[in-house]
């Protein structure tokens, strides 16, 4: 049997790319405003490209759940396997006046090379998503840093 170690959720973001209180109240501005934070952390080249990127597989296969949108792309140019995390003031349409409403958006940069890392680490998101009291606390976080010390508190296989 081959042991894996653990990993947090904390291990694939940085304070740069938790936003406790999102400008954007709809999908294309939102997946802006968190582009803009991987492309100012170091973690993509080009955050427009990467917006576009989001927002065409956004149009073909949208992921909500209980209220957490799970937009992401496979771009090149990617450091690493990262996801940046943004939370609104009042939950919004995901698309048009129709849509799901989201209140969390969890922005996932994938590299080609790391895709199939990605589904443990969306799974470690359901299951913390499904924790109403962990969930809540990153809800109630007010930084970056608080939003940093929940979800490293949440463990996983990668």
């Amino acid at each position: 049997m081959i042991a894996f170690a653990s990993a947090t959720l904390a291990q694939f973001t940085s304070p740069q790319l938790l936003v406790p209180c999102l400008q954007g109240d709809h999908r294309e501005s939102v997946i802006a405003e968190l582009s803009q934070c991987l492309a100012g952390a170091g973690w993509l080249e080009d955050a427009a490209m990467f917006t576009r990127s989001v927002l065409e597989h956004e149009a073909q296969a949208p992921a909500v759940f209980d209220g957490v949108a799970f937009p992401l792309a496979h771009p090149g140019a990617l450091c690493r396997l990262a996801f940046a995390v943004g939370l609104a003031r009042q939950p919004f349409p995901w698309g048009g006046p129709r849509s799901p409403r989201v209140r969390a958006v969890v922005l996932l940069a994938v590299p080609v090379a790391e895709t199939s890392r990605q589904l443990p680490l969306i799974l470690a998101f359901c299951k913390f998503l499904g924790d109403s009291t962990a969930f809540a606390s990153l809800r109630a976080s007010r930084t970056p840093a608080e939003m940093l010390a929940v979800l490293d508190r949440i463990r996983f296989q990668p």
